[in-house]
């Protein structure tokens, strides 16, 4: 190579500068995230909950409200086993009880009359029906439902509380209308509900147009009340207001919690490298790198497509100081926080659903308090199952009465009965109906034991102390009440032990 050769400097562009458009297409392993992700429900935000739980008298936040409250119950396991264990406490335990003076009445007309109540009240299965209408009450607070029955079941048919409405009161007992325009945009739905329903809407139907404008009142009929149930949880206000509508901005700040866990979680294992982009020291020229676009592409490439998918990669021609995500290692975590205002909010104990430290005298206290809810609910099923009766029995004797017993309170409620009866107080159908047998039963049974079978007399306790004299204790004579006199000659070890010791008979 000659001198000139050597001497001859390679020309390269002024300044080795890149697009900015190149450096945005280099971002891989992208952290941010949208924060769309903390909404737990897709349809409602939190703010959006809170204002329409404010303005719940407003007839569609009612309907929202009955919603949120459903989808809540499926997504939120604290919100369905609170609703699980308020309509499933109750027992149903029920007697049937007289209203009149039956010593003046036919004996044979009272029997029959008792009879049909109870085998009545047996086809309506009680305890499975209006469980299922407790359950759908808490979730929504109003259960609208139609009767279905013949002479061998009894069902009870959900209906959509949105085509529903509150409209009357009778014997205490709340009826109900329901929105004819919702079948006339589907006919078709009339096959799934009752012959009084399709008969009102074919009338409805021909006599909308007479009356002129058909408004929203008109288009609701009223159903009949033999054939309907309602029940509602905030009886004292005719607007629906889900019972714990009030802890939906609690259920929400656990899931926000959550979310936040999950995202320290995921920071506290994230790495980022960073590669420097070498530039020329001597150069006069701004962004002169040492190497071209095509090279450190193909560098960030190389690096991007060999670490894992929580390593991000930068390559930047400014120095980078190690970036790090470490989760705070105070104790941070609100999900636990979270969930006790819940339980505080709602006023049950969260000992019932998870452990913490508290006393049991504390936790049966909290437990009473719940029952007093669920009690004023059975009151009002009771009302309604004794106009059922009404509706039945032209000269009605007799009265359902649903007694206060749950699976907390079963063991007290039975002891309170039976100390009764052992007085002579007549509780017999209360202690048999603790124990889960309906009138019917008790009577039947009754007189299957001892009449037909007579297992009062077969059934023979096995002989002890305990069910005979002292006259039947073998080798002893002159028997009288009470244990067995022991003999005097005969002393334990101890006794004989103690008369050996010295001054002992001083």
């Amino acid at each position: 190579m000659t001198e000139q050769n050597s001497n001859e400097k390679v020309e390269r562009p002024i300044a080795m500068t890149f697009d900015s458009m190149a450096f945005a297409k280099l971002m891989v392993n992208d952290l941010s995230k949208s924060r769309e992700g903390r909404r737990m429900l897709r349809k409602y935000k939190q703010s959006e909950v809170r204002e329409i739980v404010e303005n719940y008298k407003m007839p569609k936040n009612q309907e929202k409200l009955r919603e949120i409250s459903n989808i809540l119950f499926a997504k939120s396991p604290q919100y369905q086993r609170l609703l699980f264990y308020l309509s499933g406490m109750a027992l149903f335990a029920h007697i049937i009880a007289p209203i009149k003076d039956i010593k003046k009445a036919n004996k044979a007309k009272v029997i029959k009359q008792y009879t049909q109540i109870g085998e009545l009240l047996k086809l309506m299965n009680l305890r499975h029906e209006m469980t299922k209408v407790l359950k759908i009450a808490f979730r929504e607070d109003t259960f609208f439902g139609y009767i279905h029955r013949d002479k061998k079941s009894f069902y009870i048919q959900h209906i959509d509380a949105n085509i529903c409405q509150i409209t009357s009161i009778e014997d205490g007992v709340f009826n109900y209308s329901i929105d004819m325009r919702y079948f006339e945009k589907d006919e078709t739905r009339l096959q799934m509900y009752g012959k009084e329903i399709q008969v009102k809407y074919r009338q409805w139907k021909r006599t909308k147009g007479m009356k002129g404008n058909n408004t929203q009142l008109e288009s609701f009929v009223e159903l009949s009340p033999e054939n309907t149930i309602c029940i509602k949880i905030n009886e004292d206000m005719l607007e629906s207001f889900p019972p714990f509508a009030g802890s939906f901005d609690a259920i929400f700040d656990i899931e926000g919690f959550k979310q936040l866990r999950k995202d320290k979680e995921e920071l506290g294992n994230y790495m980022i490298l960073t590669q420097e982009l070498p530039m020329r020291k001597d150069s006069d020229n701004n962004n002169d790198f040492m190497i071209d676009e095509k090279m450190m592409r193909f560098f960030h490439d190389m690096a991007s497509d060999t670490v894992p998918e929580n390593v991000g990669v930068i390559t930047s021609p400014m120095k980078i100081e190690p970036v790090k995500f470490d989760r705070d290692r105070a104790d941070s975590d609100g999900v636990a926080k979270a969930e006790r205002d819940l339980w505080s909010g709602l006023g049950v104990s969260q000992l019932l659903f998870n452990a913490d430290k508290s006393t049991s005298q504390g936790l049966m206290m909290s437990i009473k308090t719940d029952e007093e809810i669920v009690f004023g609910v059975l009151t009002q099923i009771q009302r309604w199952v004794n106009r059922y009766l009404k509706f039945e029995f032209s000269d009605l004797m007799f009265n359902a009465q649903i007694l206060h017993v749950t699976h907390f309170n079963r063991d007290e409620m039975f002891q309170m009965y039976l100390t009764s009866a052992q007085y002579g107080i007549p509780v017999k159908n209360h202690v048999s109906a603790v124990v889960g047998l309906d009138p019917i039963e008790t009577m039947n049974m009754a007189y299957l034991e001892n009449d037909l079978l007579e297992m009062h007399e077969e059934f023979i306790p096995l002989m002890s102390s305990h069910t005979m004299g002292a006259e039947g204790v073998a080798g002893v004579q002159n028997a009288e009440d009470g244990r067995p006199k022991k003999d005097p000659k005969k002393v334990s070890d101890e006794t004989a032990r103690g008369q050996d010791k010295p001054n002992a008979n001083a």
